[in-house]
């Protein structure tokens, strides 16, 4: 490695080293009492409420939420209505089952929270319908706690069923004569819903409701749940966080102070917010986005979350009411669906830079093109990454030819090197000089490459994140372009076998071995092994359909500049 290069990383090293230790060290946080867990609710109602300290345990899991009201009065400043008159009792939980064309929900009574869905045309890798929701979650999707209220945590209690039919279920809870309702409304050919939340005031004092709903984002196995993220449509513009990092403050946040387990808030216009993966989409869209806000909270770090959406609290007097409305899309990322849903939800798709986008939709809709005249992805992609380089052709022979003139005359090259090997201005200024005299540009390849670039980036998201590709087979073993191909894995190690990246990993080998590089002979050798060796692993975890692409685009460039190779001394002898 260059002499230099090693300088700058120690001195960078050092002043980074340096500057942590003169920061003041973040305070030691406060440990929480561990709280009594509250016994679940009988059957017949003989569990006792211990509001004070639901409401506690609420509130660490919504800070700042809003300062907590007091209890509102049993008396009520109005005649009461009927039904009115006491608290809702508890009741063994129900299960309301709903299917839905596309769909299959199961509501809970406990929370009034759905426990399940189920997409019913997309199955997993074992041919069951895709579970965006699970009964056995941690936490329920679409809970209402109202730690706002004084009242509990409202989530973790049984809700009437009021009405229920194919596509419209009610359920209502009564605590200190405040009464919440929440409708949802299910769709008949769509993967949306309508969440309507109602809480109307009968107690003696005033309320403010902020209508919080959270979705649980979890660990879960599978490649639908790979790369699974909380994310926020805010102010126009995308804010999302893995869930590995959802809790982590990171090595640059433990720089400036920030703490492990914060969490993070956008207070800004919330179009929606919810969990997503790269091929579905979980996500609930307030119906005023100005008064709406978002935040991701960690409970177990990297492992489960939750996504809170909630607005700024209503001032509710004695005797008045107030609602607000949620819609909300749980299904697969296909762009027609999500535009025709709502135009915000399309930006949940990875595009790539706004710059980039353009491109990327273009390649999705060339190889939806193709996959119309050849019924097999895998192939799609082949021909697609063959009319790219037919496209790009006369810029990579631009390329290729400053290329393979620099690789000629590489043992003159050395033979300077060698002679001016002490002195650094005559080893330029002879090299110069060779340069002109064969008129070769040594930075003649690098305009065209960067000019190929937002292509390659382009086809990369496009293939990235095309929900057509999701289980997808090629040939043989490659039964799913949008995972990882697995050949077989090494018994007793554990260790998955994957055929592409390794043959992609060889072919930028032998691309390198024809690619001269200038810069010493020892570092050269070391890079033709290590770039390879790098992207090998890189590309380990990669779909197998982006891999497909990387290593034919290199079979393609070797090709290509091996008949460059034998063909361009030919044309200057001709020439000359």
């Amino acid at each position: 490695m260059d002499r230099n290069l090693l300088i700058a990383f120690a001195l960078s090293f050092l002043v980074l080293s340096l500057w942590s230790m003169v920061q003041e060290p973040p305070p030691e946080p406060v440990p929480v009492a561990q709280e009594e867990p509250t016994p679940a609710p009988s059957p017949r109602g003989e569990t006792p409420i211990d509001v004070a300290r639901e409401t506690a345990a609420a509130e660490s899991r919504y800070p700042t939420l809003a300062e907590p009201a007091p209890a509102p009065s049993t008396t009520p400043a109005r005649t009461a209505r009927a039904g009115d008159g006491e608290d809702t009792p508890d009741v063994a939980a129900e299960t309301i089952d709903l299917n839905r064309g596309r769909y299959h929900v199961a509501l809970s009574s406990l929370g009034a929270t759905i426990r399940e869905w189920e997409l019913l045309d997309y199955q997993d890798e074992f041919g069951d319908p895709v579970q965006l929701i699970r009964s056995d979650d941690p936490f329920a999707t679409a809970a209402t706690p109202f730690p706002e209220l004084g009242l509990g945590d409202l989530s973790e209690r049984v809700w009437r069923v009021e009405s229920k039919s194919d596509t419209e279920v009610r359920f209502s809870i009564e605590r200190g004569g405040v009464t919440v309702r929440k409708t949802y409304a299910f769709s008949d050919d769509g993967y949306d819903f309508t969440l309507l939340i109602d809480v109307s005031n009968g107690s003696g004092d005033a309320i403010g409701p902020a209508f919080l709903v959270e979705m649980p984002i979890r660990e879960r196995d599978g490649n639908d749940f790979r790369e699974q993220s909380a994310a926020a449509f805010v102010d126009g513009e995308l804010e999302y966080e893995p869930l590995p990092g959802l809790g982590s403050a990171g090595f640059f946040g433990g720089l400036t102070g920030a703490q492990d387990g914060q969490p993070v808030d956008f207070p800004g216009e919330i179009d929606w917010s919810g969990v997503q993966t790269p091929y579905f989409l979980s996500a609930m869209f307030p119906d005023q986005p100005k008064a709406a806000s978002s935040r991701f909270v960690s409970i177990e770090p990297g492992k489960l979350g939750t996504v809170q959406v909630f607005f700024d609290p209503i001032s509710v007097p004695p005797g008045k009411e107030a609602s607000r409305v949620y819609r909300a899309y749980f299904g697969p990322k296909v762009p027609g669906i999500l535009e025709e849903f709502a135009p915000s939800a399309v930006n949940s798709i990875d595009l790539g830079f706004s710059v980039i986008a353009p491109m990327t939709r273009a390649f999705s809709w060339a190889l939806a093109v193709l996959y119309s005249f050849i019924p097999n992805y895998g192939w799609a992609i082949i021909v697609l990454t063959i009319l790219v380089r037919l496209v790009t052709a006369p810029l990579t022979m631009k390329q290729m030819k400053s290329m393979e003139r620099m690789r000629k005359i590489q043992p003159r090259i050395k033979e300077l090197q060698e002679k001016f090997k002490d002195d650094r201005q005559k080893q330029s200024e002879a090299m110069m000089a060779l340069y002109r005299q064969e008129g070769v540009n040594p930075l003649g390849g690098c305009f065209p490459m960067l000019l190929q670039l937002p292509v390659f980036i382009g086809l990369f998201y496009a293939l990235r994140s095309s929900i057509q590709l999701r289980q997808a087979p090629w040939i043989g073993w490659i039964d799913d372009l949008s995972a990882p191909d697995l050949l077989f894995t090494l018994p007793g190690a554990d260790f998955p076998v994957r055929v592409l990246p390794i043959l992609m990993g060889a072919s930028m080998y032998f691309q390198q071995k024809l690619t001269p590089m200038q810069m010493d002979p020892a570092q050269a050798r070391m890079m033709l092994i290590m770039m390879p060796g790098m992207m090998l692993l890189i590309s380990y975890t990669f779909p197998s359909g982006l891999v497909l692409y990387w290593m034919m685009s290199n079979v393609l460039a070797i090709a290509h500049q091996l008949w460059i190779g034998r063909n361009i001394e030919p044309a200057e002898s001709k020439k000359n």
